[in-house]
């Protein structure tokens, strides 16, 4: 596992990899969560997100928008239209709004409604046949990670497939230790995440692992999991709070963006009384050439 200093170091890490490795090795380099313009608090277009990651090495990347699958539906949609298939494989994923903080869905076919409780959440990406991630979850500085009780059981009932151990924009290092202690301590496998809201933080971090096409086939090669990562600079988070304050007043302007349905969990009742409904073309953000 490497700790690079910069982005830099890393992704010459990530070059030099990619030339040793080869593809008898039967390798990947992957990335399981990223937020595309689907996410309030990311402007980040399909176009560039693909440009970035292609250009920089990554051959899986699994997009986690919060609280909807269409953002990766849309990227995925667009690396087939660009001819970019045999170069990059597109996980669909969600991070997810759940009562008590958020989890992270890969390998799923629609929506889940934000607001569940973790171990709701958790059941449904399962019955899905995807995998739960728990992103950052030791970090106080942001309000939205899982609680500590709800993560205590997910682990102890065997509901999560992996932990994030590395997280690119946790603030203090020692928050993704306590995460690595977490997943030593229930035998859960560790992978790094870049957390991307912007191009410029694609591939801070990647994961090489054997090769994989589906959910199970990943989860058995967690275990022979290599990351590598490179924490991203504090003042970086002002980008996603730019982001939002853009998304919201360009909503309030009557765009369509990713600032109005995606603003934080609805309480489980709502959820159970008004089950969620794939949203229609004039509930997604709309997209201009302008947008990074």
């Amino acid at each position: 596992m490497t700790i690079a200093a910069t982005a830099t170091a890393l992704r010459t890490r990530l070059a030099k990899e990619r030339e040793t490795t080869g593809p008898a090795t039967k390798r990947v380099f992957a990335d399981f969560h990223i937020h595309t313009r689907f996410s309030r608090d990311s402007i980040l277009t399909e176009e560039r997100f693909i440009q970035a990651a292609v250009e920089r090495g990554l051959t899986h990347v699994a997009i986690t928008n919060h609280n909807n699958v269409e953002g990766a539906i849309a990227v995925r949609d667009k690396v087939a239209e660009m001819g970019l298939t045999e170069k990059l494989t597109v996980i669909l994923g969600e991070e997810v709004s759940t009562a008590d903080g958020e989890v992270v869905g890969l390998f799923l076919t629609k929506t889940i409604p934000r607001g569940l409780s973790a171990k709701e959440t958790a059941d449904e990406i399962h019955r899905q046949g995807g995998l739960v991630s728990i992103p950052h979850p030791f970090d106080p500085f942001r309000g939205s990670h899982i609680r500590g009780g709800p993560l205590r059981n997910l682990a102890e009932t065997a509901r999560i497939d992996c932990v994030e151990v590395f997280n690119c924009r946790i603030t203090l290092q020692r928050h993704n230790e306590e995460a690595v202690e977490f997943a030593k301590r229930y035998g859960i496998p560790g992978i790094a995440a870049s957390d991307s809201h912007s191009s410029f933080e694609v591939a801070m971090a990647f994961n090489t692992l054997p090769a994989f096409e589906t959910a199970e086939e990943l989860k058995a090669g967690l275990a022979d999991n290599e990351w590598h990562a490179s924490r991203t600079s504090i003042f970086l988070h002002a980008t996603t709070r730019w982001a939002v304050w853009k998304n919201m007043f360009d909503h309030w302007r009557g765009k369509r963006t990713a600032a109005g349905p995606i603003l934080g969990p609805a309480k489980p009742e709502q959820v159970q009384r008004e089950p969620v409904q794939r949203p229609t073309g004039a509930e997604l953000p709309a997209k201009e050439k302008s947008d990074e």
